[in-house]
Formats: structure tokens, C-alpha cells, sequence
């Protein structure tokens, strides 16, 4: 699979990569892990979360950037909020309860914008 390929694949993927974050994020609002399953539930969603994003600056933005000036600053503003989400999961780690709501509605506003703005110009990418 090449590069284009990868992220035509990408944009489709990027809504389920979402709503997979979405409900993890609910489970863990919601107390359904008890005990030592909550701790693991939580590790494995930051790092999921900062997966996903580390992989779309390094290699998602990058190309969007080159093939689609017009996106640069919301690409720009994609990497702050990156930051910012980055600063709420060291909270989440660290056990900050207020963490853990700043971090749903900030991820739910960035999650909403790379989907309204993303999707379709990752779905019409080719070689």
C-alpha cells in the first residue's frame, strides 16, 4: 500500500478512529471499569488518544499541508489543540478530576472540525 492509498484508507478510518476515542472516553466518564481495570481502561485510552494524534502530525498533516495550502492554518490550529489535549491527558494520568471533563469537550469540538474538514479532502486524495 502506498502513501496515497494509506490515506484515502485514512479519511474512512478517521470517523471510526473517533467514535472508537469517543467511547472509550465514555466508559471512563461513566465509572464502567472498576478498581485496576479503570487504570488500565484510562492508560490504554491516553495512549490511544496520543497515538492518534502524533501519527497525524507526523504523517497525516504534513501531506495535507503540501497538497492543500488552503489548510495550512486549520492544520496549525489542529497541532495547538494537539498540545492542548496533550496537557489534559497528563491531568487524566495524574488522576486531576477536572481533567477528565476539559478533556471530552475539547476533543469533542476538535474531533467535530478535522471531520467536517478532513474527511472528504483525505477520501479524494490519489497518487
Amino acid at each position: 500500500m502506498d502513501e496515497f492509498d494509506r490515506l484515502t484508507a485514512y479519511g474512512t478510518q478517521l470517523i471510526l478512529t473517533h467514535a472508537r476515542l469517543r467511547d472509550m472516553l465514555e466508559d471512563l466518564r461513566d465509572g464502567v471499569y472498576p478498581g485496576d481495570e479503570l487504570a488500565t481502561h484510562c492508560l490504554a485510552f491516553c495512549d490511544a488518544l496520543t497515538e492518534h494524534h502524533t501519527d497525524e502530525d507526523d504523517n497525516v498533516f504534513p501531506v495535507l499541508a503540501a497538497r492543500h495550502p488552503e489548510l495550512r492554518a486549520f492544520l496549525a490550529q489542529l497541532r495547538q489543540d494537539h498540545a492542548i489535549i496533550s496537557g489534559l491527558v497528563r491531568g487524566v494520568r495524574q488522576d486531576d478530576p477536572e481533567a477528565l471533563s476539559a478533556l471530552a469537550a475539547v476533543m469533542e469540538t476538535h474531533f467535530r472540525g478535522e471531520e467536517k474538514r478532513l474527511v472528504g479532502v483525505l477520501n479524494e486524495i490519489r497518487g
